[in-house]
């Protein structure tokens, strides 16, 4: 009995976490910087082809968590670009989340662009 007792907070803890794995390989070459409930931050070189499409487009929105990253900072590092995998972002692609990556100056307008995987 003592045994079992000690294996089910391991298996507990086992089920509640989650395998972001489908999520990291979407960011080849990238490396995730934050991990929270509801985002996960990605720093990625800021040459590879995809950054730099999508640099070109119009911001669309904004990060849905800061969590504890200095958005001023991530901004100020032109050889890296940000991107957010919005969790549970619902309604917008056929997936239930999004990616929104930094490509303007954040603050109170639209700084990010909200895009699907």
């Amino acid at each position: 009995m003592k045994k079992l007792l000690l294996v089910l907070p391991v298996v507990a803890l086992a089920a509640c976490s989650q395998d972001y794995s489908k999520y990291d390989s979407i960011f080849g070459g990238c490396e995730r910087i934050e991990t929270t409930e509801w985002h996960l931050v990605y720093k990625c070189p800021a040459d590879q082809e995809w950054a730099q499409k999508v640099k070109q487009l119009q911001p669309t929105g904004k990060f849905i968590a800061g969590g504890h990253l200095n958005l001023e900072e991530l901004y100020a590092d032109t050889a890296h670009v940000y991107a957010e995998v919005a969790l549970n972002d619902k309604h917008f692609c056929k997936e239930n989340f999004t990616i929104r990556t930094m490509i303007a100056k954040p603050g109170k307008d639209n700084w990010a662009f909200i895009g699907c995987r």
